[in-house]
């Protein structure tokens, strides 16, 4: 696994091309964290997380043969996670019920309780399209280009979406 550390993400989606298991566990090693983050602020539960993160690397290892290495194993890795997100979201029965299953660990201060349900609850609230531009932004770190590559739009609409979903945090937030 050591040989593999080292290598770009496009000479892992190569070597994940041609069935090795080396390899997949570097990207996995990678990239589970931050898919992790990614999907926990869409979901705030962590054994769904857990499950969800879980299916997107099953789904890349099953569809290796289609990876292509030119093109940004990252944003492929969001894009899928985004997918399952919003998969599971046309399951649910209710957005409410989504909302219900906030949660907040209890080894935080008060205060930093009361700050993080605050934000959480603004975040939550943001349209599902916003909502993804903001978390891949401010969350995950992606840049504006990869996030349009994520979400299959241009990168005037992740700036728009950005914009709007700003503006929104800083009203409910007041």
């Amino acid at each position: 696994m050591k040989e593999f550390e080292q290598y770009t993400d496009s000479q892992l989606t190569q070597e994940i091309r041609q069935s090795n298991k080396e390899a997949f566990k570097v990207l996995y090693l990678r990239y589970y964290e931050k898919i992790y983050q990614f999907l926990w602020y869409k979901l705030y539960s962590d054994e769904k997380v857990r499950d969800f993160v879980q299916e997107v690397f099953t789904r890349i290892w099953q569809k290796r043969e289609i990876l292509d290495p030119k093109r940004s194993v990252k944003a492929y890795l969001y894009k899928t996670a985004n997918n399952i997100f919003i998969d599971s979201m046309r399951k649910r029965s209710s957005k409410i019920q989504y909302l219900s299953e906030l949660s907040i660990s209890s080894q935080q201060t008060g205060e930093d309780i009361e700050t993080r349900i605050s934000i959480a609850t603004a975040v939550a609230h943001l349209p599902e399209k916003q909502k993804t531009v903001f978390i891949l932004s401010r969350y995950q770190g992606l840049k504006y280009s990869e996030i349009a590559e994520v979400c299959k739009i241009s990168i005037k609409t992740v700036e728009s979406r950005m914009a709007k979903a700003l503006e929104f945090l800083r009203n409910e937030l007041k």
